[in-house]
């Protein structure tokens, strides 16, 4: 083959690859970004370790331990767990972020599979849709479970928690979902007995969907001082009409 004829077909398919990457990268980034929505206050942020231990296979203290050494969101640090489940240092990735790069950035230098990504992170919302139902239904599980696993939610907090800023329509969406998945919930039981008053108060008042999850947020999956991966805000609540 000619080498002129063999470089413009290269640059044929290189240029037809690139809408795909493209859009598996920003569906992955939508799934992500749902995550950081979710854990920018207390209750969201211990049901989304829950589910990222559940989800990832790995131990919350060492979830715990790589978020804070990366200093990252919850969205990054699932990104970061999917750079190591394919090979990636975790020391590496923090050298990185340290160095000023964003994970999406790492992610890309290494090549990463965002369509993988973006499955893997659409089957953590649904483990955490069941989070929320589940913590609802009982949430003296829950507690026994942050027991034996020696999980503080006043040590789940790092620098980059309190830099980072969330549209309002993705925490708007963060609180419809957890709304959605909480009244599911009490409807089932088919009344509160199984949360005090004051629970219930805080269950209410601290997902109010008028002003969205408390806490920070970010400005995209990766926010979080190493953040840097923006979107539209994500349909709340996903497809799915019931908990697994």
């Amino acid at each position: 083959m000619n080498p002129i004829v063999r470089y413009c077909a290269v640059l044929l398919v290189l240029a037809a690859a690139m809408p795909a990457f493209s859009d598996d990268q920003e569906k992955a980034n939508k799934e992500i970004v749902k995550v950081t929505a979710m854990a920018t206050d207390a209750t969201g942020r211990g049901i989304v370790s829950r589910a990222m231990a559940d989800v990832t296979g790995v131990k919350r203290p060492d979830l715990l331990q790589q978020r804070q050494a990366m200093n990252v969101s919850y969205g990054s640090l699932f990104v970061a767990e999917e750079l190591i489940k394919s090979g990636a240092k975790p020391e590496d990735i923090a050298a990185q972020l340290k160095s000023g790069k964003t994970i999406t950035q790492v992610a890309n230098d290494t090549k990463a599979n965002w369509k993988q990504i973006g499955a893997d992170a659409k089957k953590l919302n649904a483990k955490i849709d069941d989070g929320i139902y589940k913590h609802f239904v009982n949430d003296k599980a829950d507690k026994q479970r942050d027991l034996d696993e020696k999980y503080d939610i006043t040590h789940d907090v790092v620098p980059a928690d309190a830099s980072v800023d969330l549209p309002k329509a993705d925490l708007e969406a963060a609180a419809e979902r957890f709304g959605m998945w909480r009244d599911r919930a009490i409807a089932a039981q088919g009344s509160h007995h199984t949360m005090s008053v004051a629970e219930q108060q805080a269950a209410y008042s601290d997902h109010d969907r008028a002003g969205g999850p408390t806490g920070n947020g970010a400005t995209g999956a990766a926010a979080g001082g190493n953040g840097g991966v923006g979107t539209a805000a994500p349909a709340a609540g996903g497809a799915r009409t019931g908990p697994n």
